[in-house]
């Protein structure tokens, strides 16, 4: 959907945000978010929009039909087009009238144009007045049925949590659920969830030891897949461009994505699921429990890492940039193991079996085949 050219108009006409405004949910509230993120200059008309929803949805106004509505809009459009001219020589200038009391008064001398312009600005007024007053009918015979939400509801809280490069973070959400979130990576939820559910926004790595909750079950949400455990710990890594894995520790999980799985996939401990978003593909295997969860242990685990990977997951954990020169044509693969090492020791251990030579200039290091 595309709002950059949105008027307040084209936001109170538009019924997916009417829904928002009247009946919102997680869902939406993330939707609308996202899209005024991406347009902050229409935050303005936005809230304008939502108001004049919130304040014309009066059981009691009078109703209008569809035809009279478009006459009145079109009438309102007509009127204040016209450009009134202030001649102090235009005797017979004429103010359009609005109602009858104006075409009796007609008669009456011709006043100033200082006169003239405050009439003009009044006439504006009683327009507005006029179309506010017809979109609140309008909006009453529309949202009979809606009930008014109440401002908690509509002005939900987020929490969010980002890591940057070099950086790991330990949460404990209001649930008692306990979360790692690994270098890179940003974490967001609705404040203290909702009744039926427990529902985060994961981008990048993040193990989770999930409090028991039968009523509430908790969902991760990642790109295109949604993990489901009620109490439980997994790990779940899905940086962009890179395959989504999940990872069972202990408990169950029901892993899902649109237009992928014909069915949902159970996961049981020691039970990994690897899915390739670009190839719509998935894997279900058995994994190593260390390699997985190492770096919540300040260990770097590389077990035939693709390179590409293998830099992503030193630029995060040491906050650099790495730049490759000379890349060979085949695929290189990278072992080993390191535990709370130096990046100059990490890749001083890497580059015997890789060969190649490295440079550490501050946060940038040049990697030369």
């Amino acid at each position: 959907m595309q709002i950059s050219n949105y008027t307040i108009e084209d936001f109170v006409l538009d019924p997916s945000f009417k829904k928002w405004v009247m009946q919102p949910n997680a869902e939406s509230n993330l939707h609308w978010e996202s899209l005024l993120e991406n347009n902050p200059m229409k935050y303005k008309d936005a809230k304008r929009a939502r108001e004049i929803i919130l304040q014309l949805n009066a059981k009691n106004q009078p109703r209008l039909s569809d035809s009279e509505f478009e006459k009145m809009r079109k009438d309102f459009d007509l009127r204040l087009s016209r450009k009134t001219e202030v001649k102090s020589e235009a005797k017979d200038q004429r103010v359009i009238p609005i109602h009858s009391i104006s075409t009796l008064e007609k008669a009456i001398e011709e006043p100033s144009p200082k006169a003239k312009f405050v009439d003009y600005f009044n006439l504006r007024v009683a327009c507005v007045l006029i179309f506010a007053i017809s979109f609140g009918a309008f909006f009453s015979w529309y949202f009979t049925d809606l009930p008014v939400p109440e401002n908690n509801v509509a002005l939900a809280m987020y929490e969010e949590h980002t890591t940057v490069p070099g950086v790991k973070s330990h949460l404990t959400l209001s649930d008692g659920s306990q979360v790692v979130l690994n270098s890179g990576s940003k974490l967001r939820y609705l404040k203290n969830f909702e009744k039926n559910r427990r529902e985060l926004y994961l981008t990048g790595e993040a193990f989770f030891n999930v409090t028991q909750d039968s009523l509430r079950p908790f969902i991760v949400r990642t790109l295109e897949t949604s993990t489901t455990a009620l109490g439980t710990s997994f790990n779940v890594s899905a940086y962009q461009g890179e395959t989504v894995d999940v990872s069972l520790i202990t408990g169950k999980v029901v892993v899902d994505k649109d237009n992928l799985l014909a069915k949902t996939i159970t996961l049981l401990p020691g039970e990994a699921l690897k899915i390739d978003l670009e190839n719509d593909n998935f894997v279900k295997s058995r994994f190593d429990k260390e390699e997985v969860i190492g770096w919540t242990k300040k260990r770097i685990i590389f077990q035939k890492t693709p390179l590409f990977e293998a830099i992503r997951v030193l630029e995060n954990w040491y906050g650099v940039q790495i730049q490759i020169k000379n890349r060979p044509t085949h695929q290189i693969l990278l072992s080993g193991k390191f535990q709370d090492e130096t990046l100059e020791n990490v890749l001083e251990g890497l580059r015997f079996s890789t060969r190649f030579e490295y440079i550490i200039d501050n946060e940038n290091v040049t990697i030369t085949f």
